[in-house]
């Protein structure tokens, strides 16, 4: 019985050996990638679709082939050696780790750490940043085990080893500044991590405490970034997200800033972008008792993360660090910004009057947009600045009827002039100054100038007399004809007070009363009209342009066909009018006539 069942056995199992190599003998023997076979033999290569017939291979071809195989073949090798490489590399980075945590003596942590610090300046970026994760997850152990901070049971060498291994770290925290400066966006996870960590394990005391100096770093080397993309992510994921980080970041900035050169436009504009796209900042204390932070919250109630003032005071510092550095380029988008997102969160905003006032001599629409930073100081903090007015008239010259922030400046004139309180021969300086420039301007500027020019006669009674002035016994219509009228307006006058202005009259408009275009004449004469308005909205005139006035009159419905001749003529001339050319026109010129008929 034993001997059969063995028997038996043996049968089946040559006959599974059978099955199985027929199996394979049926499968397509596949060559292993990491040993390729490269053969002389001719590659046949299937035949296309059409039935033309397929032309023999020359050497040459074979040739090719064969190096385009030996290059494949080669470049398959180089990966693999490099996966290898790679990933003996990280065997022995996990090695260096345990070996660090590990080290009983100061000399063998201090060799590991230098070994590791090393690889961070690899060529390979793979490599540098798999150590740099390395050292992030040792000094994170480092951290947690107290391997960093300095005890008083501590015996001289476990001192030695703080010493060295905080030394090392720092040395490592510049590292991943270069890796910020250079676009690394991993670096930056890495330097939070190690920031939070640093907050927990290392305080000094049981008490709130943040990394101060290590978040200095962080800030100073990521502002100095060539990649707008991290800074704009640092802004998103960090400073925007939680008040604590963007609480030492106003703190920070005006220490970062001494540090680097006001010639660096780099680190300029990295800080105006962070604090472009700053928004919801906390203005009263009740929007300080919920925030979300990075790191545990502090025990004391008067700590100055839940102080409003503090805020304030550090924004303030901040905004104040970046506006004295030249900035040229952003300071449109600045000026714009601030009489809403700059200004109500200043504890004192009279520390803006030097930039605004070094601002207007820029002249265009940055002079305009100071000069509205101005006013929002005098009108919502009591600033006194006797100047503004003169520099707001100096800005209505001819250019200012042809660029293209017309409208803005009209808005903001508009807001400025919009007080019964101002005196009557300051308004109407402004208002002989414009009616002045009208003489000069396209339709789509005087169209704004007059319905504005009402609105200030209806705002300031006294300015209308400007359009009815009776003239003085002294003068007469003789000597009017004969020497004319000298207006009593000084152009060149640079104080609106002085002008004399309001002792002219306004005959510029009454002129414009025959301008050629007939919306504007029409326009003009609302002037001579009784006032029966009481204002007219300035918003209804502002945007107008050549284009806007021209669709206007294409798209009007006429409702009374204009006035032709019933029968076209086709001629120049009529046969009287010819004859009489002919007799006085030389024949060459008559060639030009004679040509000029379409019948």
């Amino acid at each position: 019985m034993a001997i059969s069942s063995s028997n038996a056995a043996l049968s089946g199992s040559k006959k599974r050996k059978r099955i199985a190599a027929d199996e394979a003998a049926r499968k397509p023997k596949s060559k292993p990638k990491d040993l390729p076979v490269i053969t002389k033999a001719v590659i046949l290569r299937p035949a296309p679709k059409s039935k033309k017939p397929v032309e023999p291979t020359s050497d040459e071809d074979e040739e090719e082939d064969e190096d385009e195989d030996m290059e494949s073949a080669s470049e398959e090798n180089e990966d693999d050696e490099d996966e290898d490489d790679l990933a003996s590399r990280q065997a022995e980075m996990l090695r260096l780790e345990e070996d660090i945590v590990s080290a009983k003596t100061a000399t063998a942590r201090t060799k590991g750490l230098n070994s590791l610090l090393e690889q961070l300046e690899d060529e390979s970026e793979e490599i540098a940043i798999m150590t740099a994760v390395g050292l992030c997850r040792t000094f994170c152990r480092l951290m947690s085990r107290g391997q960093l901070v300095r005890h008083k049971e501590h015996s001289p060498e476990q001192l030695k080893m703080v010493k060295e291994a905080k030394e090392a770290y720092i040395n490592y925290l510049n590292s991943l500044g270069g890796m910020l400066e250079g676009g690394e966006g991993t670096s930056l996870k890495l330097a939070m991590r190690v920031l939070k960590e640093e907050s927990i394990h290392m305080k000094p005391s049981e008490d709130y405490y943040f990394p101060f100096l290590t978040y200095g770093v962080v800030i100073k080397h990521l502002l100095l970034s060539d990649s707008p993309d991290l800074v704009t992510v640092f802004g998103t994921e960090y400073i925007y997200e939680f008040s604590d980080l963007r609480l030492e970041f106003f703190k920070a900035i005006p220490t970062v800033s001494k540090e680097v050169p006001l010639s660096n436009t780099r680190y300029s504009e990295n800080l105006f972008n962070i604090l472009y796209n700053l928004k919801d900042l906390p203005s009263i204390s009740e929007e300080l008792t919920d925030l979300n932070l990075y790191i545990s919250a502090p025990t004391k109630k008067k700590h100055p993360l839940f102080q409003i003032a503090a805020h304030q005071r550090y924004f303030q510092e901040t905004w104040l660090a970046l506006l004295s550095r030249p900035l040229p380029s952003k300071q449109r988008d600045i000026l714009t910004i601030l009489p809403k997102r700059i200004i109500p969160y200043f504890p004192n905003p009279r520390l803006l009057m030097d930039y605004l006032t070094d601002t207007y001599n820029t002249g265009g629409v940055i002079a305009l947009l100071a000069l509205q930073g101005l006013f929002n100081l005098m009108m919502s903090h009591n600033l006194d600045y006797p100047n503004f007015f003169p520099k707001l008239y100096a800005l209505l010259d001819r250019d200012l009827m042809h660029v293209k922030y017309r409208s803005r400046f009209f808005r903001l004139l508009e807001l400025f002039l919009n007080s019964s309180h101002l005196p009557a021969v300051l308004v109407a300086s402004f208002i002989k100054r414009m009616a002045r420039l009208c003489l000069a301007a396209p339709p789509s500027a005087i169209v704004t100038v007059i319905p504005f020019t009402y609105n200030l006669m209806r705002l300031h009674p006294t300015c209308t007399f400007m359009l009815h002035r009776v003239l003085g016994k002294e003068v007469d219509s003789k000597s009017l004809l004969t020497g004319g009228y000298a207006d009593p307006f000084n152009e060149d006058e640079v104080d609106p007070l002085k002008t004399g202005a309001l002792e002219s009259s306004l005959w510029e408009l009454e002129t414009l009363q025959s301008h050629y275009h007939p919306n504007v004449a029409t326009l003009a004469k609302i002037l001579s009209e009784q006032f029966t308005k009481q204002q007219y909205s300035l918003e209804d005139f502002l945007d107008h342009s050549y284009t806007s006035m021209l669709e206007a009159e294409m798209t009007k419905k006429i409702t009374r066909d204009p006035v032709v001749e019933y029968i076209v003529p086709k001629k120049i001339l009529s046969e009287e009018e010819k004859k009489d050319d002919d007799a006085i026109l030389a024949p060459a010129q008559n060639m030009l006539l004679d040509l000029w008929n379409f019948e």
